[in-house]
């Protein structure tokens, strides 16, 4: 269960950094706007939503180390263990279908 929550955590905190808060409390209104983001279930919001939970360090770029962190996180919520310790080659391909030049 800690896997799940340290998953829900990384949703919450990419949320937030797209909002530019650093939240410890959160308000009912807050968290309606949260669920209502989740909740989208169209392209652009899920990708905006991976892109945030990626996008870590917030640079507006994505590396190979912070979609791998990302697999770990989700094959760990996901008890798919196989998967986490794929991570690095699966982050590789990830990377190399999404940015074919660079080096």
């Amino acid at each position: 269960m800690v896997d799940s929550k340290d998953f829900a955590v990384g949703i919450f905190d990419a949320l937030a950094r797209r909002r530019r808060q650093n939240l410890e409390r959160i308000s009912k209104e807050e968290l309606y706007d949260f669920w209502l983001q989740l909740s989208d279930q169209s392209f652009d919001a899920r990708l905006q939503i991976f892109f945030d939970m990626v996008d870590t360090n917030v640079d507006g770029r994505i590396t190979r180390e912070e979609v791998q962190e990302l697999i770990v996180l989700s094959a760990s919520a996901n008890k798919l263990s196989k998967l986490k310790e794929q991570a690095e080659e699966y982050a590789a391909l990830i990377m190399e279908e999404l940015d074919p030049e660079a080096t």
